[in-house]
């Protein structure tokens, strides 16, 4: 029996499960696969989206395609929100089928879904630009500033980043879950 390739629709699922019942928002979404695709050290499927920065930090069309297909299936449903925007949640019943993941993969998936469910939009998109400064080449978003990222890490705890040493957002989010 062989071993199962890790796709990417697969690592999409992973995501979501991870948030549970209240389930993700587009922005939560786009940011967590960015995430996974820059942190984790092991293989990603070759087609593994490709993020370009955007209005608001890093985008990739597919994500949205891919998580609206993966939603006519038994596994994803969409809820709105309370803004009447989509949220992402495994459905009811479902158990996750993650074919190929690792225990590795699904801790890192798990982490930086905590991380990124922990904070505001606002706090989310400087955070994203604070630790990888190319994305925001085409922000429009205009609550960005460098004091103001160092300002809401030093309250979540971020000290070192704040002090001018780059930490990867999966220290950051050990911290952040030690912290609670």
């Amino acid at each position: 029996m062989g071993e199962q390739m890790v796709t990417k629709e697969s690592v999409l699922i992973a995501i979501v499960a991870a948030a549970g019942e209240s389930g993700l928002d587009r922005a939560q979404l786009q940011k967590s696969a960015f995430l996974v695709g820059e942190e984790y050290d092991g293989e990603l499927p070759s087609d593994f989206y490709q993020f370009q920065p955007y209005m608001y930090g890093p985008f990739a069309q597919r994500v949205y395609a891919d998580i609206e297909r993966l939603s006519d299936g038994p596994m994803i449903q969409i809820f709105p929100g309370d803004d009447g925007r989509p949220i992402y949640r495994l459905a009811v019943g479902a158990a996750p089928e993650t074919p190929g993941l690792t225990e590795n993969l699904k801790s890192v998936v798990r982490r930086i879904v905590e991380w990124v469910t922990s904070m505001t939009f606002d706090e989310l998109v400087r955070a994203i630009y604070y630790l990888y400064p190319d994305q925001r080449e085409n922000s429009v978003f205009q609550g960005y500033t460098d004091e103001k990222a160092q300002e809401e890490s030093f309250q979540r705890g971020f000290s070192e980043i704040s002090a001018g040493g780059g930490r990867p957002a999966l220290e950051l989010a050990d911290e952040l879950s030690a912290g609670r």
